[in-house]
């Protein structure tokens, strides 16, 4: 996950006095930003990145195959069909 900091960010303003006091090349602007949770993984090799699967459709999947399980079960059958070419 990359780190992302919710630290204002200060960025350098050159040729600008402060209203305050004059003094010119003192001043920074100030971005306060709160980034979004995101997490994903990324490679860094290649820079492929993928993000983390949406939990509802791993849960429907799971299901699935849990139900799958417990249908071939009852009819006593179970395996995996290959085809040949």
């Amino acid at each position: 996950m990359r780190y992302q900091s919710n630290r204002p960010k200060r960025q350098f303003l050159a040729g600008v006095r402060c209203p305050k006091c004059q003094a010119l090349d003192a001043v920074v602007q100030i971005t306060v930003v709160t980034p979004e949770p995101d997490e994903y993984i990324e490679c860094t090799q290649c820079d492929h990145s993928e993000r983390r699967p949406d939990p509802d459709a791993i849960s429907a999947k799971n299901h699935l195959e849990d139900q799958l399980t417990r249908d071939a079960m009852t009819t006593g059958t179970s395996g995996t069909v290959k085809f040949k070419t």
